[in-house]
This record gives C-alpha cells, structure tokens and sequence, in this order.
C-alpha cells in the first residue's frame, strides 16, 4: 500500500513555471518524508484556476488532482468541478468555508455536497471556528453519508474535541492532521476516540513540512500497523487505490 499526503498546496494562478516550480518541491519533501502519493489543490485564493493545476499536474504519477471553487459563481462554480472530475482527472474536492463567507448548512454547502455525492469524489473539508466549525461540517456531513468526508486540521487546536464529536457521530467524517500532527497528542486523542481508520496523514504543504510532520507522528510509536493506516492506507481505501 502507498504512503500517502491528503493535502498539499501549489498557486493556480502563478505562471506556469512557477507552478512547475511548486511542484518540484512539493514532491521533494515528499521525498523527505518517505511519501509517495500528495493530493495537491489550489492555494486558496478568491479565484483558483483548476485547469491550470491540473495541467501541471498532468503526467505526474505520484500527483492526485483536488479541485476548488468559489461556490459563491453560482452555475460556473459547479461546471468548474463537474470539468474538473469527468474531464481533468480531479478526485477530490476542496470546501473553505470561511475563504468564501460559506454557510456549510446552507443551500450553497448542500449544493457542493450533492455535487460531490453525484461525481462520487472525496471531499475536503477545512476546520476552525465559526463557518469552518467542526459540529458545522458534522451537521452537514449528516445528510451525506455516502459522501467521504476529511476533516483538515482535526479542529486544531480550539476545537479539537469538537472534530472528534462530529467524526464519532458521523461514520463518513475522517479527521486529518494538518498542523494538527505538530502537536501530535492531539491525533493519539483521535486515534483512540475513533479508530486509527478514521484518521488520515496531510502535511499543508508549503506552509508545513511533510518530512517533519511524519518525524513528529512516528515518534508517537504507534505501531507498524496504525502508522500504515494514518500514513497511506486509508486515503488509498478512500481514492479507490488499495488494489
């Protein structure tokens, strides 16, 4: 089974070798880290340019394409991800909830997960306080339980037991450890609470380092068989990539 990063970062609107640029050391610190797969997305910026990440990500084995949107586009928004699945390759879909002034539990966030649930794609969700609130995601996630669902930053730190709460109250929630693993008490906490199969590794590249991240959760000595999970085997289940 692959080793495995949720959550990477290039600038879609920066030019191409920029983008090229980004790429190569995205996959560097991968190196660095002993992952082999990154599921990379646009930084977040008003209006991300999915068809130019995915022409850098085009040809690139170890890259798995992410879409983002500004919901706020109305019909364009929902064609952008509708293209960027069925023609460009994307597996995922990013939501950022407070970026855009999104109302997870309201028509605009039931519409992206309705969109998801019909491309069937794994969602990405960010968390933090107000709009990115994790029992808001949770909310949301209740009337979608097909659709599978990773929770970055596991509500670190503020709201971490509410991440844990909304995942154990919705089966399809995964908590991820964006920044989260920086503090690695934090995924031992979830890990217990709701089972090493519901926690998946990401790095927030660039902002964090992936090699550095994976230093602080092997140092938690989980055991070969909880590390497989948190590190490559759950998002390969989720992405349809455990063979």
């Amino acid at each position: 089974m692959p080793t495995m990063d949720f959550e990477a970062y290039i600038p879609s609107n920066a030019p191409a070798a920029e983008r090229q640029a980004a790429l190569a050391a995205i996959l560097a610190n991968e190196d660095a880290a002993g992952v082999e797969y990154a599921v990379i997305m646009p930084n977040p910026v008003p209006n991300p340019d999915n068809r130019a990440l995915a022409e850098t990500l085009r040809g690139e084995r170890r890259a798995i394409f992410c879409c983002q949107v500004n919901p706020n586009h109305g019909a364009e928004a929902f064609t952008d991800i509708e293209v960027s699945v069925t023609q460009l390759g994307a597996k995922v879909l990013k939501i950022m909830p407070a970026l855009y002034h999104l109302n997870l539990t309201g028509p605009l966030g039931h519409k992206l997960m309705s969109k998801a649930r019909e491309l069937d794609i794994v969602v990405n969700i960010h968390s933090g306080g107000d709009l990115s609130h994790p029992l808001k995601i949770g909310a949301l996630c209740r009337h979608y339980p097909e659709v599978p669902v990773i929770m970055d930053h596991m509500g670190y730190r503020e709201w971490a037991h509410d991440a844990i709460v909304a995942a154990q109250d919705n089966p399809n929630i995964y908590l991820g450890t964006t920044i989260a693993a920086f503090e690695p008490e934090f995924v031992v906490r979830a890990i217990e609470a709701v089972g090493p199969e519901r926690v998946i590794y990401g790095s927030n590249l660039p902002v964090c380092y992936s090699d550095l991240a994976v230093e602080a959760l092997r140092r938690q000595k989980l055991g070969k068989d909880v590390e497989d999970l948190l590190l490559g085997n759950n998002l390969a289940r989720l992405l349809g990539m455990d063979g």
